[in-house]
């Protein structure tokens, strides 16, 4: 798990909602697994009724619930609903294609040149969470393209209901085979943005949605959900 900074100023929630959502995302914290209230608000040096409401929002947007007399749970995994997420994001996809682009995917391209040498440092490495954290970078960077602040909004929901369900599934699929592809996939959107062409990078990223859901459309179950074998912890 990534520790707070030393002497960093009392963070706002937005900052405690990205931060516990990228946990979430990551394996941080497993489904299953309980958020004490109490002692996140003492973590992140605040008092409980701000800390409350983002545990409120984390609920809203399905990463936790909560369960009478077992308290704040972190989600559980649901493949059926991981199918229709992705079924999802890749209709999202195409509607980013049709928003009006930001000015911010001019300077996109230097991240990307950066990503796809962090993704190619995964090779043999089966660092789950170095690829989560990877994902999330171009999750990242996909989001500025566009303005539309809704759309936004809505493609993060998405991304981080979905993404912890397919790191789990690493383990199932060739290691080598995934890095591959999303440096594949980083490389070609990082050439169309250097051509500014911001649709085809948008379809780039449609594209290799598909081929994920493909993929998963054939796993019949998920693997068992202990992660000990999850690197970089």
């Amino acid at each position: 798990m990534e520790p707070l900074l030393a002497h960093s100023p009392t963070p706002d929630k937005k900052t405690i909602f990205e931060t516990l959502r990228r946990r979430i995302c990551l394996l941080d914290y497993q489904p299953g697994d309980s958020l004490n209230e109490r002692l996140l608000a003492e973590e992140f040096s605040v008092s409980r009724t701000p800390m409350r409401a983002v545990l409120q929002r984390l609920e809203y947007v399905g990463l936790i619930s909560s369960q009478h007399g077992r308290g704040t749970i972190v989600t559980s995994i649901d493949l059926n609903e991981m199918r229709e997420i992705y079924a999802l994001r890749i209709k999202l996809a195409e509607s980013i294609a049709d928003m009006p682009t930001s000015q911010l995917a001019v300077g996109l391209h230097e991240e990307l040149i950066s990503l796809a040498s962090d993704t190619a440092a995964l090779f043999g490495r089966q660092d789950k969470r170095a690829f989560g954290a990877v994902s999330i970078r171009l999750h990242d960077a996909i989001q500025l393209l566009t303005t539309n602040e809704i759309l936004r909004d809505f493609s993060d929901t998405l991304f981080y209901q979905s993404a912890r369900y397919w790191f789990l599934l690493l383990s199932r699929l060739d290691w080598d085979t995934e890095v591959q592809d999303m440096l594949d996939e980083v490389r070609l959107i990082a050439r169309c943005l250097e051509a500014g062409d911001i649709p085809a990078a948008v379809t780039t990223r449609k594209v290799h949605l598909s081929l994920v859901m493909a993929r998963i459309t054939k796993i019949e179950d998920f693997p068992d959900l202990h992660l000990e074998d999850l690197q970089g912890r």
